[in-house]
């Protein structure tokens, strides 16, 4: 296999090195409940924000009018939510917090994407891939965290052309570290399936866009662009066929 067909094989591992692994998701629900405020009820004011004086009324300067102030040391808590003590909002009736049973078949799916890392592992070099990303963490962080970034983790980045070498130098350093590449049979397919450089360009994506949808540099998108329209200008500059 030449350089560049494992180097383009390597980029196909690195884009679908996370693929088995589920989607981070929340499963904490956390329990709601009572829970005492930095404010208390002014009493000097009574929660008005005024208090009497002679000839009218004035601002109160304990909570400065708003009609709750900071609790002190000693005072007791209140839950500024419910407006009421904390420990008689910790008194009122709760709706149950017992959840429902998990269902057995729910819970062994839950655990599919260990046997579907089990089959990347076994059809692909993702292992091999794996370890040579953790190498070139240590030999050039740079490049790893940017091949992590934009391959691995498929974030999207406006690359200047130096990080754009930057990145190829990492696959390459990658390729060169793995030695024979396996790639998994269902993604070899898979460029049969994705749309060809020349529709996207029809569709008026640029090199940068096209490189990113279909796992390839920039640069390679742009020279694939370029020979496409040499072949379509010698086309067309080619004289007909004289009839006989």
């Amino acid at each position: 296999m030449e350089l560049s067909e494992r180097v383009q094989s390597v980029r196909l591992l690195l884009v679908t090195l996370n693929d088995p692994y589920p989607r981070p998701r929340s499963l904490l629900v956390p329990d709601s409940g009572p829970a005492a405020s930095r404010y208390v009820p002014c009493e000097t004011c009574r929660q008005t924000g005024e208090v009497r004086v002679r000839g009218g009324w004035a601002l109160c300067l304990a909570c400065d009018g708003v009609g709750w102030k900071r609790r002190e040391h000693g005072e007791r808590p209140w839950d500024a939510y419910l407006e009421m003590p904390l420990d008689e909002a910790a008194a009122l009736p709760r709706p149950s917090a017992a959840r429902r049973p998990i269902d057995p078949a729910r819970l062994e799916a839950s655990y599919a994407w260990e046997r579907a890392l089990q089959v990347h592992d076994r059809h692909g070099s993702y292992q091999a891939v794996r370890r040579a990303l953790s190498a070139l963490h240590e030999v050039n962080l740079g490049r790893a965290r940017l091949v992590r970034a934009i391959l691995v983790d498929g974030e999207e980045r406006r690359l200047s052309e130096a990080l754009e070498l930057e990145l190829e130098l990492g696959v390459v350093w990658i390729a060169l570290r793995v030695g024979a590449v396996r790639v998994p049979p269902w993604l070899v397919e898979r460029p049969a399936r994705t749309q060809s450089i020349e529709a996207l360009v029809v569709q008026g994506l640029k090199p940068g866009e096209i490189a990113r949808r279909l796992g390839m540099s920039k640069k390679a998108v742009q020279r694939k662009i370029r020979a496409g329209m040499r072949s379509k200008i010698g086309g067309a500059l080619e004289p007909p066929l004289s009839r006989a």
